[in-house]
């Protein structure tokens, strides 16, 4: 497996982690985006979850060419 993390923020609890996503999917259709790139999100926490022994506290999904954002509930079918 082969990926890199868009964007890491460090905060106070763990971490927030962003992709971004050239998705122009309009609103929607959201939530099928969400479950498209889900899993590569949950993929990412857990290895920095590993690599740090911080939680990450939220993980988003950014569309900037749909002009959102989706948070992605790491556990949830």
């Amino acid at each position: 497996m082969h990926g890199q993390i868009d964007l890491l923020l460090e905060v106070a609890d763990g971490w927030v982690l962003l992709d971004h996503k050239a998705n122009p999917a309009p609103r929607d259709r959201w939530e099928q985006v969400a479950m498209e790139h889900g899993g590569q999100l949950s993929l990412y926490a857990d290895a920095l979850v590993r690599a740090t022994g911080r939680p990450v506290m939220e993980t988003w999904i950014v569309l900037p060419v749909a002009a959102g954002a989706i948070q992605i509930t790491m556990g949830a079918p």
